[in-house]
């Protein structure tokens, strides 16, 4: 087992090591040792040290207890990706790149699939938009009651590395080789119920409603166009399904050649993750049992697909 252990360590580091670098480089500038000390390690010659361990895996991204439970019998390892930073803001951002660095990893290999089955707009597909990411940020605030929220999302302090970071989720996230929504028949439902919500509560402004009902109009037109070609915009596989069951989160299947993680929404804006093989397996099957219950319509479906764009325009107007 510590062989397989050590072998598959070597692999998450090839894997997520700079493009186009060498990997006994990197231990070289990494861990400050000299070329023939790397390379015994990468031969199996000489164990990695815990503390060498440590200081690859965080450097990385890579979960050590993952691969260690990869290899124990009846038992999953689970990341909770918490939170270290006091600042609230500085922890959205922490949220935001753990999901960037899933995404940069997988982006641009042609092997790579995403499967999504959600009953709320995955946040993917509309981090780009100014007042529907600032309003999930406000909606985040005011649940961790920190800080004071703002009466108005255009009066938000939005750092400029977190509005960059929202851009390169969106973009990062469509370029994936083939991706797969499953989605409640009433997905803005529950959006536009908060926005009421936070409305009546004077927590955002009559003018913050009309931009975040403009916007939803133009994420669905985005919806329609995507949906009747099947593709993004950059031309990768696009496929829509309308579920006609319930289910009670946001379940997320990525992988790619020897990678794969499985990710569950939690705390609102969160998730927790686990790239054990047994639950990778166990929700892709999920994902794809939904389908099962489902209506494909991207490219074919058009008349469900026009009676559900309809039922969330007219949802949007009651705004």
């Amino acid at each position: 087992m510590k062989s397989y252990i050590v072998k598959e360590l070597i692999n998450e580091m090839k894997d997520r090591i700079p493009q186009g670098q060498n990997l006994a480089n990197y231990l070289i500038d990494t861990l400050r040792m000299g070329k023939e000390a790397a390379y015994r390690r990468l031969r199996g010659e000489v164990a990695f040290t815990l503390d060498e361990i440590a200081m690859i895996a965080c450097n990385l991204g890579i979960s050590v207890d993952q691969i260690i439970g990869n290899h124990l019998a009846n038992r999953a390892t689970f990341d909770l990706n918490l939170l270290h930073s006091s600042d609230l803001l500085d922890s959205y951002y922490e949220i935001i790149e753990r999901h960037q660095r899933i995404l940069y990893l997988v982006k641009g290999d042609n092997s790579t699939e995403i499967y999504t089955a959600s009953n709320t707009i995955p946040f993917t597909l509309y981090s780009s938009y100014k007042y529907l990411s600032r309003f999930r940020l406000c909606r985040w605030i005011y649940q961790n009651g920190k800080i004071k929220t703002p009466s108005s999302l255009s009066e938000m302090h939005m750092p400029e590395k977190l509005i960059a970071a929202h851009k390169r989720l969106s973009e990062n996230a469509q370029k994936s080789g083939k991706t797969c929504f499953i989605w409640d028949a009433n997905i803005f439902h529950s959006l536009i119920k908060e926005i009421k919500y936070f409305a009546g509560l004077n927590l955002i402004s009559a003018e913050d409603i009309i931009h975040l009902k403009n916007e939803l109009q133009q994420l669905l037109i985005d919806l329609e166009q995507m949906s009747e070609k099947g593709e993004f915009n950059n031309g990768n596989k696009l496929s829509f399904y309308l579920s006609n069951i319930n289910f009670e989160t946001t379940y997320s299947y990525i992988s790619k050649k020897n990678f794969q993680i499985s990710l569950f929404n939690v705390y609102s804006v969160n998730s927790m993750d686990s790239q054990n093989p047994h639950i990778c397996r166990m929700q892709k099957d999920w994902i794809q049992s939904l389908k099962r219950h489902s209506t494909l319509i991207s490219e074919s479906g058009e008349a469900q697909r026009i009676a559900f764009l309809k039922t969330q325009k007219d949802c949007i107007e009651t705004l």
